[in-house]
């Protein structure tokens, strides 16, 4: 529709251009002056209406362009979050909720992993031992739970990555709304690929950021940079473009992106670790 309003747009300027260039047809009296000037009053406010939707169209085009440079957005995780977002939910129901999101979304994260190939699997096949080729993946993978929202999803990025490394880091907002480093076990040197952080929730994706760099720092060299990428169920926009402009090189998933730029996210997932632990 959009498209179609912006084709209308360019084809109506034509019309207006056209109309002015063309002598208006005279009719006997100021009934027929009257009626020419009422024809070409309605077809430029319609040029001019067709001009707003035009522009408001090549703006959200352009936004949600920059966003999903960075962030694949996977529509059919959005479910699991609504059912998440509800009042009431007991602290099982929202574990399992945030498991299978995760799984989704770790589904999507892992798409482009690298594999060695022409591993032998020996099999048997109707009664008779076979030696068949596998695959498996070469990277070394590491895991990071943001604490404590992190935690609930760690249990399905470990089904999907059975021998990956977890890495354990705490990071939470100050009263002054500064991300502040409690809790940091991580190793002083390992070799580590590709680290995924896992953080349920990006408001103002400041959180993720601090991790970010923190990562970056520690001890984590294969002789290359590593690559990062955060896994999110739900981000406000202005937290994807945030790490999309300070660390270009980072990738980012999210399940749903809120575009309200007014609010934050509402009526959000609750304290994520209260909900998940229970002890609101």
């Amino acid at each position: 529709i959009w498209e179609a309003d912006a084709c209308s747009t360019r084809a109506l300027l034509l019309c207006c251009s056209a109309s002015r260039d063309v002598e208006p047809r005279h009719q006997e009296g100021e009934d027929g002056e009257a009626e020419e000037h009422t024809r070409l009053g309605i077809l430029s406010r319609i040029a001019q209406g067709a001009c707003g939707r035009a522009a408001r169209w090549h703006e959200t085009r352009a936004r949600l362009d920059t966003t999903r440079s960075r962030a694949n957005v996977v529509a059919r995780n959005t479910t699991q979050v609504t059912e998440m977002r509800k009042t009431g939910l007991s602290a099982r129901d929202y574990r399992q909720l945030m498991k299978e999101s995760t799984t989704l979304m770790m589904f999507q994260a892992t798409h482009d992993l690298k594999h060695t190939s022409k591993i032998p699997i020996n099999t048997i096949e109707n009664g008779q031992k076979q030696c068949r080729k596998g695959t498996s993946i070469s990277e070394r993978l590491a895991i990071v739970p943001l604490s404590r929202g992190g935690l609930g999803m760690t249990d399905a990025a470990m089904e999907m990555l059975p021998t990956t490394q977890v890495l354990h880091l705490g990071i939470e907002i100050s009263p002054k709304f500064e991300p502040t480093e409690y809790y940091n076990r991580l190793p002083d040197t390992t070799a580590v690929e590709r680290v995924f952080i896992l953080d349920p929730m990006l408001v103002s994706g400041r959180t993720a950021e601090r991790a970010i760099e923190i990562l970056k720092k520690c001890g984590l060299d294969v002789g290359k940079p590593i690559e990062i990428e955060v896994v999110a169920l739900i981000a406000k926009h202005e937290a994807v473009k945030m790490l999309s402009e300070t660390h270009p090189e980072i990738k980012v998933y999210v399940g749903m992106i809120d575009e309200d730029e007014e609010e934050p996210i509402m009526p959000s997932l609750g304290d994520v670790g209260h909900r998940l632990f229970n002890t609101c």
